[in-house]
């Protein structure tokens, strides 16, 4: 009985020793198997999300998955009083992408201002007529080339003092914000004569004439044309690849002591010359009759002339001219004086009757006279047609 029971503890601890040995056996083979190359399964864990893409193709997800699909091109307008036509601003606008920036930029400017650029103050020589007349645009050789659709039947006047100022410096001011772009060439349908000639202007040429020609040019205008006296040049550039501005104040008073009021001389590039396009002075505003973009949009006059704008001067005084040059000589068709604000710049109103001209074009010159000398002080000068000048 001894044995028997014994036997039979012997045997149950025998169990328990070899059950305890496997159990501690499977932990130690699982723990190893975790580690080394087990074939259970490991705990699931949430996948890694990719990587971004910065490929076009890539699935819309953030803000690096996705390529724009518009950009923001320059365009250059005109903003407020008509009195420099070679002052522009620049204007944002949101177009397709495109490789083409440069023609996105010109096809914006020639469908002009927007309803709320226009509410705005914004202006241009631009409209609803010219959209879509850009035919081509390419750059070589840092020369920007753009060819148009004839411009000639939709294109309206500038509405003030040397049009084709404005016209061109738009032109030039959006094409050249293009660090390739250093100089321009126009065309109409191909033809690059035509479109100079549109605008009574020369062809470029290699060479061009000087800042310097064009102070000379300016000072030999106002002195012969105006009967401005002591002229100082206070500065002169390019506007444009055609158009430069030459700023004079003539020296007025006992012993030229006194510095006039500011004019700006606009001229355009003629051969190897300038020719004068106007004259603008910012106390000075003619409104009617207006100039053009081309001689032959140019208003037509008849006598007597109807002269209106707003203006400030001493005593609200204004003298008004015409005249006409022919052969280089000056002759005097009319003169009279209407009257604007002598505090503030107010409106004026007036006629002024003129002698039948000798020539098919002539000039408004409206000004300010000093009251030291009666010497001219400062100018608007406004090209108008005696008669209808063909297109």
């Amino acid at each position: 009985m001894y044995l028997s029971t014994r036997s039979r503890w012997m045997a149950a601890a025998i169990g328990v020793f070899i059950a305890v040995t496997l159990v501690l056996s499977g932990i130690w083979l699982a723990a190893r198997d975790n580690t080394g190359g087990s074939t259970t399964p490991p705990l699931a864990v949430p996948p890694a999300s990719p990587a971004p893409s910065s490929s076009p193709g890539a699935t819309p997800g953030t803000a690096a998955d996705t390529v724009p699909a518009t950009m923001t091109v320059k365009v250059y307008f005109h903003r407020g009083p008509a009195d420099d036509p070679t002052k522009v601003v620049a204007v944002p606008r949101s177009v397709p992408r495109s490789p083409k920036v440069a023609t996105a930029a010109l096809t914006q400017l020639l469908a002009g201002p927007t309803r709320a650029e226009r509410d705005a103050g914004y202006w241009s020589v631009f409209t609803a007529a010219t959209a879509g007349k850009l035919r081509s645009v390419r750059v070589a050789d840092s020369v920007g080339y753009a060819d148009f659709r004839d411009l000639r039947p939709v294109m309206p006047t500038a509405g003030s003092s040397a049009g084709t100022a404005a016209f061109l410096t738009e032109l030039d001011t959006t094409f050249k914000q293009f660090g390739t772009v250093h100089r321009t060439l126009y065309s109409l349908n191909g033809d690059v004569a035509a479109f100079y000639e549109w605008l009574q202007l020369s062809p470029p040429e290699n060479t061009a004439p000087t800042l310097a020609k064009a102070r000379q040019v300016a000072r030999a205008w106002l002195t012969d044309v105006t009967g401005m006296q002591n002229i100082t040049v206070q500065s002169s550039q390019w506007r444009s690849d055609f158009i430069a501005t030459v700023d004079v104040r003539p020296r007025i008073g006992e012993h030229r002591s006194m510095v006039g009021p500011l004019s700006r001389v606009v001229l355009g590039e003629s051969g190897a010359s300038f020719n004068v396009l106007g004259v603008t002075t910012g106390t000075i505003v003619v409104d009617q009759p207006a100039d053009a973009i081309t001689p032959s949009d140019l208003a037509v006059v008849t006598s007597p002339l109807t002269i209106s704008g707003k203006a400030l001067a001493f005593e609200g005084n204004i003298n008004i001219r015409v005249v006409q040059i022919r052969n280089g000589v000056v002759r005097q068709l009319g003169a009279g004086h209407v009257t604007g604000g002598g505090d503030v710049m107010r409106p004026f109103t007036g006629e002024i009757a003129f002698a039948a001209p000798s020539t098919d074009i002539g000039w408004l010159l409206a000004s300010e006279l000093s009251a030291y000398n009666g010497a001219v002080t400062k100018l608007t000068a406004v090209r108008v047609a005696f008669t209808h000048l063909p297109g």
